[in-house]
């Protein structure tokens, strides 16, 4: 192709026919102009499938990661109620030696006491997001908001939860065991446990301080209104792609 557009100049510029030639030269330079612009666009075409796709897998990605972290935090928060209720039976009882209390009900409660379930909510996609500088990625302003805040969002609950499960292996634990043989049920039976310690203002101020903490965690969280749980449903929705796009 070179040696016919280089056979035309030849002949052109041999033959003086100057005018001809200027604008063949000119015609040849918007040829390869545009070949140059067609080659550039066809790049840019398959730069952007590729990054559509990696985007498409990344959404599926964070979507299923943070329906995963719905559920957990679900089921956290089932449980903090949970707590909350015992707590709350055992305060509307006090003081307990005497009352109508049922024994069976009491160890119940005195088992959730010590329960340390907490919300492992995954962040290995915005991880990797942050650790690779990647956000650009993701084409939607609002969904890459959401994802960029997410850390800072929930570190208040990590942090209350972290508190609340540091009492409990710090203080709760401790105490029960140093009164009580396991299970409770049967060790509130036993004829070692003493349990004077159940009208103590200590064991009192125990229940108290344990729901104080979980009051504390469900508050950040027990909504369905509440900003944690509001951008785990809205991360959700915006990273939702259809099986039939």
């Amino acid at each position: 192709m070179k040696g016919f557009f280089r056979r035309i100049r030849k002949k052109l510029a041999d033959e003086n026919r100057y005018l001809q030639y200027s604008r063949y030269a000119v015609g040849e330079i918007v040829l390869v102009m545009v070949g140059i612009l067609l080659a550039l666009q066809v790049n840019n075409w398959n730069e952007e499938r590729i990054s559509t796709k990696r985007e498409r897998l990344l959404l599926k990605e964070i979507n299923t990661e943070f329906k995963f972290n719905k559920h957990e935090l679900e089921s956290t928060v089932r449980s903090y109620i949970r707590i909350r209720e015992h707590c709350n039976y055992l305060i509307s009882a006090f003081p307990l030696v005497g009352s109508d209390l049922d024994m069976d009900s009491l160890a119940v409660a005195l088992y959730r006491m010590r329960d340390l379930h907490s919300a492992d909510l995954s962040m290995g996609s915005i991880t990797t997001l942050i650790n690779t500088s990647s956000f650009e990625i993701i084409s939607n302003t609002e969904l890459r908001t959401l994802l960029i805040q997410w850390e800072d969002l929930i570190s208040d609950y990590f942090e209350r939860e972290g508190q609340a499960k540091h009492y409990v292996q710090q203080t709760v634990i401790p105490y029960l065991a140093r009164r009580i043989p396991q299970p409770y049920n049967e060790g509130l039976k036993d004829n070692r446990t003493d349990l004077s310690f159940l009208n103590t203002i200590e064991f009192e101020n125990l229940i108290y301080d344990r729901h104080r903490d979980v009051n504390l965690l469900l508050h950040v969280v027990e909504d369905e209104n509440t900003t944690i749980r509001t951008a785990i449903e809205r991360i959700i929705e915006l990273t939702h792609i259809d099986a039939n796009e």
